[in-house]
């Protein structure tokens, strides 16, 4: 007998540990979890100013594989948000035939945002599925969020951050060419510019997933290089083992980088070579955080 379904629907960027608590309440009495995920972020349709995701749709969709949900995409360009909330949750459950549907309290759905947990309530026996609502999941006695995770990001408090996630935050993208500084200061890096968001500037302990499915240990620095007077954020990641046969030559290759702790903020220096002494430092601190946490 086929196990039945549970829904859960959201943006869920981030697959924090508000999504993860979600999901496990779907899963619960085995029932066979679905996460309905809209993409692109509904805002960019509407033209609201729109946050930088946290999550490529690729990581998204990963992140809630990993915690066992079949992921259906819902295309915010095809109407859906023009869709009244009750034809709206109508259609999902005829075509997925859930019987469970968990949302948070502040979950809201169809034209104008018009639905609202408490409407789900009343449907939710009236179309044949049972409705769930949790209320906030908090991490040091505040709500979880997205918008918290960008927060803690965007002030440099990654720790903050990785807690809310429930994992190292992560960005995913293709290594661009550089001007080969690092390479002339003896650590060479690879240029990321993803499109979701970076972390404050400054240098972290990473680990990088490179083309073949390997994690390595690494540190990253993001921002502008100031001591070279870049203005364009991005991220160079540089990797501590044997860099020149670990890494692909050229540009185009895919590089994930999870942020694991943060070193120190961004410098201007006076010179290359004070930049290149604070290198080496940063490279010992990072490779014994590494040897902490093996």
């Amino acid at each position: 007998m086929n196990p039945q379904r549970a829904m859960v629907i959201g943006v869920l960027d981030g697959v924090h540990v508000g999504h993860q608590a979600l999901l496990a309440r779907a899963a619960q009495g085995g029932y066979r979890v679905l996460a309905a995920a809209f993409h692109p972020h509904p805002k960019t349709i509407l033209g609201h100013p729109t946050p930088f995701p946290l999550t490529t749709w690729r990581t998204r969709s990963r992140e809630l594989r990993k915690q066992g949900a079949r992921v259906i995409r819902l295309d915010a360009r095809s109407g859906l948000l023009e869709t009244p909330a009750l034809e709206f949750i109508r259609d999902l459950h005829a075509r997925q035939r859930f019987s469970r549907l968990v949302v948070g309290q502040d979950f809201r759905f169809g034209h104008r945002r018009s639905g609202t947990a408490a409407l789900l309530q009343d449907l939710g026996p009236q179309l044949g599925f049972e409705v769930h609502v949790l209320g906030d999941v908090q991490v040091e006695g505040e709500r979880v969020s997205s918008s918290r995770i960008r927060t803690a990001l965007a002030d440099a408090d990654l720790d903050l951050a990785n807690a809310l996630l429930g994992r190292p935050y992560e960005i995913l993208g293709r290594v661009r060419a550089g001007q080969q500084r690092g390479r002339l200061l003896g650590t060479p890096t690879a240029n990321l510019h993803p499109q979701t968001m970076l972390p404050a500037d400054g240098v972290y302990v990473t680990s990088s997933r490179l083309p073949g499915g390997r994690f390595v240990p690494s540190v990253s620095f993001v921002g502008t290089n100031p001591t070279f007077g870049q203005e364009t954020r991005k991220c160079e990641t540089h990797v501590l083992s044997d860099p020149e046969k670990a890494v692909p030559d050229g540009a185009g290759w895919p590089l994930q980088v999870a942020f694991q702790a943060r070193v120190r903020g961004a410098v201007r220096f006076e010179s290359p070579e004070a930049l290149q002494q604070q290198i080496h430092h940063d490279l010992e601190v990072a490779r014994q955080h590494h040897a902490d946490h093996r």
